[in-house]
């Protein structure tokens, strides 16, 4: 086999395959791409972990000196639930006591991403599993939060509200604490043991029926009112009217007119001298009825 010629040196052709591959071996372990999203971290076996992170690209380390470890820094939920197939999942509800003693469970979740700048330090501290310092974080921060608060309070929306806010608060500042970045919290449902539903749904019982009879109360009482106004108006109606009589005769006769008149089934003839009155049916039926009892 001919020798190969290469920058005046004669190199046979087996040994230059073999540099070629070497070569490309070295390149192949000094060339690493890091994807959108991740952060690379160097660690040199003389120095140890580099302090600058690597971002997003094509990166040229020493090879057997230096080792890539990547991190994703992109915002992650993680959700602690009973659903095993939950992808997100990072533990079961959490566990906490409330401040008269009752015990729940919390279904939560997490939106949180490491630091990218921090990346160095997170390794340094962590390695790459950080996720049960996240999971301990969480679980500490909500049995703090929780046993500020009653039961019965959290049985309301306004004091769930509260809740979520003062966790935030105080998981935000625990996490950035490791190097990460707290993007919001969500409480999914809060658990109470069955023995407190059934106590809250009788008492929540009881406070209806008092509402009701109450409600009762209130109207048997304005319905007295009613009566009493009803009765006072009517007395003074006939008040008026006697005093009316006693004055002018002629207001009965008038107030009897009225009646009859709104009445159209019933005729009359009115005569004004001697102020009589007379009912047309009443004179026929008397007029009618002797005849009737001739034919018979």
């Amino acid at each position: 086999m001919k020798d190969l010629n290469i920058f005046g040196l004669k190199i046979k052709k087996e040994m230059f395959l073999v540099i070629s591959f070497a070569i490309l071996a070295l390149l192949s372990q000094s060339m690493r791409i890091i994807d959108v999203g991740r952060t690379g971290v160097i660690f040199n076996i003389k120095d140890g972990v580099q302090d600058k992170p690597l971002r997003e690209g094509l990166h040229f380390l020493l090879p057997f000196v230096q080792s890539l470890i990547v991190f994703d820094t992109r915002i992650n939920t993680y959700t602690f639930t009973k659903d095993a197939m939950d992808p997100g999942r990072l533990g079961n509800p959490i566990v906490a006591k409330t401040g008269d003693g009752q015990i729940v469970g919390i279904e939560m979740s997490i939106l949180t991403q490491m630091i990218q700048e921090r990346a160095p330090e997170v390794y340094q501290k962590l390695r790459t599993d950080y996720a049960p310092v996240l999971k301990a974080k969480t679980g500490k921060v909500m049995q703090e939060v929780i046993a500020r608060h009653v039961a019965d309070a959290l049985y309301t929306e306004d004091t769930r509200k509260i809740v979520s806010s003062e966790a935030k608060e105080y998981l935000s500042k625990s996490f950035a604490e490791s190097g990460f970045k707290l993007n919001d919290l969500f409480i999914r449902r809060i658990e109470f043991s069955p023995e407190y539903i059934e106590a809250i749904e009788s008492k929540q019982i009881a406070l209806q029926k008092a509402q009701l009879a109450h409600i009762r109360k209130e109207i048997a009482l304005k319905e007295k009112l009613i009566s009493i106004i009803q009765g006072e108006g009517n007395a003074k109606q006939v008040e008026v009217k006697g005093r009316a009589i006693q004055a002018n005769p002629m207001v009965a006769d008038l107030e009897y007119l009225d009646a009859i008149e709104n009445n159209p089934d019933v005729p009359v003839i009115i005569g004004l001298k001697g102020n009589t009155f007379v009912n047309l049916d009443k004179l026929l039926e008397n007029t009618l009825q002797p005849q009737a009892k001739k034919k018979q």
